[in-house]
């Protein structure tokens, strides 16, 4: 073959590609090709687009995942506090005597912690001393733990309210985290029963070691630092930010009407629901259920519950109470006698030996008691 042969048949090939490439440029709508150029067969159809090709991104170059960050637990929210409620017994007695154990059982363990006055040896509660050294230790143990608490709710008896009085008096206020404090039979203004061996027994002297013995038999002793504190004790204002209700049974003679008088403090007088209630007003009141359901609901909502005693409580209890009262201070009165007419037989010549041989015992007697 030539070379002019071969030189003509390269062009019609290159034609024939040329024409080639125009058809398939009509077919798919890409622009066509510049002279002397052209696109590669393809089997399949492209498709059309309307994009000009300045307007055709590429891809964006794929980038490495980071690496996942692993999903922290849930955040939880943190345990509530319990409240505090703290017990403050009377006079005489003891942190494990088992006072308030009816009230401790109405009280769920996982909203409230219970506690007592005298439990823990670091705060001694002596409750035959100084009401106001008593009123120190109240205060230093509360400011000590209710950080620990949501709030703490005092629960007192007899001599415990004046106690607790002192200490809100002292400067122990609802800044402290005190909530509520409720007060069963307490001598908020004093008490009888102490007032006359604190005036009587410095002068019969000679044979107090006797009414002392005889005291300590029946109840407590009547003489101690505390005694001579709650014949002069005095009711506080009703202290800010400190939801307070007194409660009392009308049988109880030994912290009378008067003695629990608490002016601008809400009282409650209740009818004994028992024998021990009827027979120890005083004591009974550790136990009687409204009272209970008192102090529970105050406790529980902060607030002073409507009084939902029944009329006949409402109109029977003061007169009851009342004569509880002329009672109790007739047999004090007579008590009272009986200690002056003791100390008065003394100076008959053939009583002196016997009675000072009989008080000499009594003293010994009340030491071995711890008093």
């Amino acid at each position: 073959m030539t070379p002019g042969v071969l030189i003509r048949a390269s062009v019609i090939a290159l034609a024939l590609l040329s024409a080639g490439g125009l058809t398939a440029s009509a077919d798919d709508g890409r622009p066509p090709a510049p002279s002397g150029t052209g696109h590669p067969p393809t089997s399949s159809s492209i498709p059309l687009t309307e994009l000009r090709p300045s307007e055709i991104r590429s891809a964006p170059t794929p980038t490495i995942a980071p690496a996942l960050t692993p999903i922290a637990e849930p955040l939880r929210a943190p345990a509530r506090k319990r409240e505090l409620v703290l017990f403050v017994g009377g006079y005489g007695s003891k942190a494990d005597d088992g006072a308030f154990d009816e009230l401790k059982t109405r009280f769920p363990s996982d909203r409230y912690e219970i506690r007592r006055l005298g439990d823990d040896p670091q705060f001694p509660y002596d409750t035959y001393g100084g009401v106001d050294a008593n009123a120190r230790v109240l205060t230093d143990q509360i400011r000590n733990i209710s950080a620990d608490y949501s709030g703490v709710d005092i629960v007192s008896h007899s001599m415990g309210g004046v106690v607790v009085d002192r200490a809100i008096a002292g400067g122990l206020s609802s800044d402290d985290g005190v909530v509520t404090y409720v007060a069963i039979a307490s001598p908020h203004s004093g008490a009888d029963f102490a007032r006359a061996p604190a005036f009587v027994l410095p002068i019969i002297s000679p044979v107090k070691e006797i009414v002392r013995a005889g005291g300590v038999a029946v109840a407590r002793d009547p003489q101690s630092t505390a005694i001579n504190d709650l014949a002069t004790a005095r009711p506080i204002p009703p202290p800010r930010g400190i939801v307070r209700v007194d409660a009392s049974l009308a049988t109880d003679g030994f912290v009378n009407e008067f003695d629990a008088r608490d002016p601008g403090v809400p009282q409650r007088l209740f009818l004994p629901a028992s024998p021990r209630e009827l027979i120890d007003g005083h004591g009974g009141s550790l136990v009687n259920r409204e009272i209970g359901d008192l102090v529970v609901e105050t406790i529980r909502t902060h607030e002073v519950p409507p009084d939902r005693r029944d009329p006949i409580t409402q109109l029977v209890a003061p007169i009851l109470w009342n004569e509880e009262t002329r009672l109790w201070r007739r047999v004090l009165l007579i008590t009272t006698l009986a200690a002056v007419c003791l100390y008065a037989a003394r100076f008959l010549p053939f009583c002196r030996g016997p009675i000072d041989r009989i008080n000499a015992w009594c003293g010994r007697f009340v030491r071995a008691l711890g008093r």
